[in-house]
C-alpha cells in the first residue's frame, strides 16, 4: 500500500509540471536603471541621406531611439558603434512624468556606450543587435535623474521600413 501511495504522489507531482514557452520575436528590451524594460511597439527606418538606421521603441510613456550606421559592402556586420564619438551613432530616451517631457541623450565627446548591429538582413528587412549606454538629462528637469542607464539591451529581428 505504501508503494501505491508513493507512486500516486509522484505521478501527481510530475504531471503538474508543464513548460510554457513564450517567444519575443521580434523584441526590444534591456535593463533600464537596474529594472527590466521591454518595448511594446518598435520600428526601424533607413535614412538614405545619412546612410543610417534609426530604431524607435516605445513603452507606454517612454521612447528609446537608437541610431547607427547602415552596413555596406565594405562595412559588414557586426558593426560596433561607440556612442558620443560622432553624429552617425546616438541613443536617446524620453518619457513623460507629471505631464512634463524628460529627454536624455548621449552627447558629443561623452563616450559612454555602444550599439552593436550584429545582423542586417536586406532580403527580409530586419535588424538585430545589442546596446548599452548612459544618457544625460538634457532638460535639467529636477523630476528626472541626471543620467539614465541602459545595460544588457537587445533588439532582435526588428522590421526595417
Amino acid at each position: 500500500m505504501k508503494k501505491f501511495i508513493i507512486l500516486f504522489l509522484a505521478t501527481i507531482t510530475l504531471s503538474g509540471c508543464t513548460q510554457e514557452v513564450s517567444f519575443n520575436n521580434p523584441s526590444v528590451q534591456g535593463t533600464k536603471d537596474n529594472y527590466f524594460w521591454r518595448a511594446q511597439s518598435f520600428s526601424a527606418t533607413i535614412d538614405p541621406v545619412t546612410n543610417t538606421i534609426s530604431l524607435e521603441a516605445d513603452s507606454q510613456f517612454e521612447t528609446l531611439t537608437l541610431k547607427m550606421p547602415l552596413p555596406s559592402a565594405t562595412n559588414i556586420c557586426p558593426i560596433t558603434s561607440v556612442l558620443g564619438t560622432g553624429s552617425a551613432s546616438e541613443a536617446t530616451f524620453s518619457y513623460v512624468v507629471n505631464g512634463q517631457n524628460l529627454f536624455y541623450a548621449t552627447g558629443a565627446n561623452a563616450q559612454d556606450g555602444q550599439i552593436i548591429l550584429s545582423e542586417y538582413d536586406p532580403i527580409n528587412k530586419t535588424i538585430s543587435g545589442t546596446y548599452r549606454f548612459n544618457a544625460f538629462n538634457l532638460t535639467n528637469n529636477p523630476l528626472g535623474n541626471p543620467i539614465v542607464n541602459f545595460t544588457n539591451g537587445v533588439f532582435y529581428k526588428i522590421p526595417v521600413n
